[in-house]
């Protein structure tokens, strides 16, 4: 399913012809619809900074899962020469934690 960023932050879902909000992309999520987000004008894929924002959006809401010192241990990734193995990492756990 495509969804499509405007400059004016509205989302659009070219599937049902529809705006949709980041609380319905949170719910499509945890239905497991596979989705990717595309800026409008670039057509640049934006997927991983919306989910990020979702993610940001839930914790503001005091769905707090990501405990501070985790998110200060990522960030301090960013940049180190191990960073390239994070993803698969993080990827790999959260399968492992999911099955367990």
């Amino acid at each position: 399913m495509t969804i499509k960023k405007y400059a004016n932050r509205r989302l659009y879902n070219t599937a049902t012809s529809s705006y949709v909000t980041l609380d319905t992309l949170c719910q499509m999520v945890k239905d497991d619809v596979d989705f990717v987000v595309y800026d409008a004008k670039t057509s640049e894929d934006i997927t991983r900074q919306v989910l990020t924002q979702i993610i940001v959006e839930e914790e503001g809401k005091g769905q707090n899962m990501l405990p501070i010192s985790f998110l200060r241990q990522l960030i301090g990734l960013y940049g180190d020469n191990m960073q390239w193995l994070v993803p698969s990492y993080l990827e790999t756990a959260m399968q492992s934690f999911a099955r367990n």
